[in-house]
């Protein structure tokens, strides 16, 4: 532990630490910096966050022995410092600060070596923003550090939208600021991103990345189901789960939790089997009573599963199925 680390084992480790850091840049090793700058995974206890704790001058030490990324290395040390003291919003201010100092290195890099490292800082700008939030509000304070964070990645979104071999990682950053927007309910800021996703001559949708199109085509697809467009959020939804990995229930499972919905607007009926295999039994009864024509039944499945419903935004969608009830009455008597 930190408390029984000598100084000098502490110098060692993180003047170590910074060595792999500065290797995996001159040696454009994109997976091994990335790796390095994962910090919300990390447990409070490593080698490096007792090393930092038993050596205060960390700062000091990075920048004398890196002058050439004085602004990115004392920042990152201090992030996974806090972050191991779980001082989330000092995680993220610092956080920041090497961010930004990482991307302005990325910018004057012409390969995109480090897309694997700068997708890693997209990933962790988010979710030390989301752990920063929730300290804030714990603390009766604005939570503010998600909506800087989606400031951020516009910026990171800005350096890769652009003509050349770096536009491949656009989708990532794009998927990130979607789970921004989602989770602060400002759904709206999406359509200028997708503009330029979709009508920009630098992107063509087959080139990126399978699982960036899936999670593009999953965040899209529900914002039409938001918008009651079924039929494109139904091509969009399918073309998630048809390109998902087969061995992701979990994914797949959300995906479906939009898409039943939408197909029973269309009139496409799931079988039991399905909701079964994936846990999605709150749509069960409502199933049974398209198929019975049965409207009670569908009112206490709305009733019976609300607040659910309400938390997932599908619940309006389902409450207009009365009409397909009712024909579906009809056809019976």
């Amino acid at each position: 532990m930190a408390a029984y680390l000598s100084m000098g084992e502490a110098h060692r480790r993180i003047a170590d630490y910074l060595s792999r850091l500065d290797d995996a840049i001159s040696q454009s090793d994109g997976a091994d910096l990335a790796s390095l700058l994962a910090i919300s995974s990390a447990p409070a206890s490593t080698p490096l966050s007792d090393a930092l704790a038993a050596f205060p001058d960390f700062p000091r030490l990075a920048s004398d022995r890196f002058p050439h990324l004085s602004d990115f290395l004392p920042p990152l040390l201090r992030a996974i410092h806090s972050h191991s003291l779980r001082r989330f919003g000092d995680a993220y201010s610092s956080f920041e600060k090497a961010a930004s100092a990482f991307l302005q290195e990325f910018r004057n890099w012409e390969t995109p070596w480090a897309m694997e490292a700068m997708h890693m800082v997209a990933l962790e700008i988010r979710l030390l923003a989301e752990k920063a939030d929730r300290e804030l509000v714990m603390s009766g304070k604005n939570p503010d550090k998600l909506q800087a964070a989606g400031s951020f990645l516009m910026k990171v979104f800005g350096a890769l939208a652009v003509k050349g071999p770096k536009r491949v990682g656009a989708l990532y950053v794009t998927c990130q600021l979607f789970k921004i927007y989602f989770r602060l309910g400002t759904v709206n800021l999406c359509r200028s991103v997708i503009r330029s996703i979709e009508t920009a001559r630098n992107f063509d949708f087959e080139d990126f990345p399978v699982k960036d199109k899936v999670t593009y085509m999953y965040y899209t697809g529900r914002l039409e189901v938001f918008n009651e467009n079924f039929l494109v959020a139904d091509q969009k939804l399918t073309y998630a789960l048809m390109h998902c990995n087969p061995q992701s229930e979990s994914n797949l499972r959300k995906i479906l939790k939009f898409l039943i919905p939408v197909k029973l607007s269309i009139g496409v009926l799931p079988r039991r089997t399905l909701l079964e295999k994936y846990n999605l039994l709150e749509y069960a009864d409502i199933v049974t009573s398209l198929r019975r024509g049965d409207l009670r039944l569908l009112k206490q499945a709305l009733d019976r599963h609300e607040d659910q419903l309400l938390k997932c935004g599908v619940y309006l969608v389902l409450e207009k199925l009365e009409l397909q009830v009712y024909r579906r009455l009809v056809k019976k008597m």
